[in-house]
């Protein structure tokens, strides 16, 4: 598997929702994919048992 590649992921992103994008944007924006795609690591090596499953629906509790 090749090295993920920010900048270029960012460019590619953009062209294919045709979204302008300010080079002057671009470190800010490889930053926040890069921290993205730590964290993802994090969570990729939770393990998960087959009982474990996704809650079907969040509903906000209103605090008193």
């Amino acid at each position: 598997m090749s090295e993920f590649d920010a900048e270029a992921y960012a460019w590619q992103a953009a062209a294919a929702i045709n979204l302008p994008l300010n080079p002057a944007h671009l470190p800010g924006i490889t930053m926040n994919l890069a921290l993205a795609k730590r964290m993802a690591g994090l969570i990729e090596q939770v393990k998960l048992s087959p009982a474990d499953e996704a809650a079907p629906v969040y509903v906000v509790r209103k605090m008193p």
